[in-house]
């Protein structure tokens, strides 16, 4: 470990002097997911790296359209050596399958060593959710969390005198249920659930209600009552007149004003709004805890380094700095609505100080933040296809088709005989 870490730092100050001399630039190759999401900020912050640092290309690659099929394609990249120099939109989540498979590169001694990481502005305990077994192995990019959006323009029409949207589930359904009778060529609610790394919305949906879809140690943790009351809601949705859709389909109605409240990511919210445009009243509120313990899944992900060349690792380890900076942060914050990370860009007015004053619908991820978690993993080696199983039982919910009495045993049957052998 002493000598690949000589080895870097060795590179690192050859790097720093690349500049100045006759040297090819290094080429770094960073695969990421959620291509029509992550591109909107990856591509400027790479562009603004480059030209501080023209002795360092970065090429972006996006294969993958969401954390599963990033995280497939990065286990057969491993097999076939052909894995990238970097990766970004790592889900926390899959970050111990891919140490475990000695994918990603141990960042503590780069950390340790290179007086300027300090400055950043990343603080220590942002590292939880990147670190895996006492090895920080990326550094945090993003947090998000599930909100609601609420399209307030069709809302007013049942709830004329409603200002605070912070609003319990029965509150929300309620309002469905006059929506749904006011204007019934519009749909009153939907929740996102379909398309979901490791059922994310389904975990928040679970952990609101005080409990986990699976235990620290890998048990099976949705057969409880907070497991059922999130099965109930599942098919209150469907009865208030939730349609199963694709979340491409759904953010599309929402943006057409189809749809009256939307249960969805934080890091929708720029496109959401967008797409709406200014005619669209858009306001949101946080996801309503359902128990006093009450906690929520956290989205978003990482950037790490894949690469096992010490001249590269030199090269990824200026450039995770550069995007984990206040400079970047600023940038994946206006781009998308992902909650920051990183301190400095929070806190000074150059960059994100009076963002949050200016855009009151990003303070609901925000005033969301103490009760988000890192959701426990699934069991590998089934870990997607136990997602898979349980989104199917969930449709079956949603649609009216099975009830949750039906449903829940039947899916701990399934998911059971995925769970690792003993």
């Amino acid at each position: 470990m002493k000598r690949t870490l000589l080895s870097i730092m060795g590179a690192i100050g050859l790097v720093a002097c690349a500049s100045t001399s006759y040297a090819e630039p290094i080429t770094l190759h960073l695969t990421h997911a959620f291509p029509s999401r992550d591109a909107v900020f990856l591509k400027p912050i790479a562009d603004r790296f480059m030209m501080q640092n023209p002795d360092i290309k970065i090429v972006l690659e996006a294969n993958a359209t969401d954390c599963p099929a990033l995280l497939q394609q990065l286990l057969r990249d491993a097999v076939t050596g052909a894995l990238p120099d970097m990766v970004s939109s790592v889900c926390y989540g899959d970050m111990p399958v891919l140490t475990a498979r000695n994918i990603l590169t141990p960042l503590d001694e780069l950390m340790s060593s290179d007086p300027d990481w300090k400055n950043v502005g990343i603080q220590q305990s942002s590292l939880g959710p990147t670190t895996v077994k006492g090895h920080v192995v990326a550094i945090p990019q993003s947090i998000s969390a599930s909100i609601v959006y609420f399209n307030v323009s069709l809302i007013k029409k049942v709830r004329p005198e409603l200002t605070n949207f912070d609003l319990s589930f029965n509150d929300i359904l309620s309002i469905a249920t006059d929506l749904r009778k006011a204007e019934p060529d519009v749909m009153p609610l939907f929740f996102e659930y379909y398309a979901d790394a490791s059922n994310w919305s389904f975990n928040s949906l679970v952990s609101s209600h005080g409990g986990d879809v699976f235990t620290e140690d890998g048990k099976i943790g949705f057969d409880s009552q907070a497991g059922r009351d999130a099965m109930k809601l599942m098919q209150r949705f469907g009865a208030a007149g939730m349609l199963d859709m694709t979340a491409e389909q759904a953010r599309q109605a929402f943006a057409s004003g189809k749809i009256g409240i939307y249960f969805a990511s934080t890091s929708r919210l720029k496109t959401l709004t967008a797409n709406a445009g200014p005619s669209m009243d858009i306001r949101t509120g946080v996801f309503p805890q359902s128990a006093k313990d009450g906690k929520l899944a956290s989205g978003g992900g990482g950037m790490a380094i894949t690469t096992r060349d010490p001249a590269k690792i030199a090269a990824a380890w200026k450039f995770l700095k550069f995007a984990s900076g206040p400079e970047a942060q600023t940038l994946i914050v206006k781009a998308t609505g992902f909650v920051p990370v990183n301190t400095v860009a929070v806190n000074d007015p150059a960059y994100l100080g009076d963002y949050y004053k200016e855009n009151p619908n990003t303070l609901s991820a925000i005033r969301e933040l103490p009760r988000v978690k890192v959701q426990n993993t699934y069991p590998e080696p089934n870990a997607q296809r136990i997602t898979t199983v349980i989104r199917d039982y969930l449709q079956g919910v949603v649609t009216l088709k099975q009830t949750p009495e039906e449903a829940m045993p039947a899916m701990v049957r399934d998911v059971t005989s995925l769970l690792p052998k003993s």
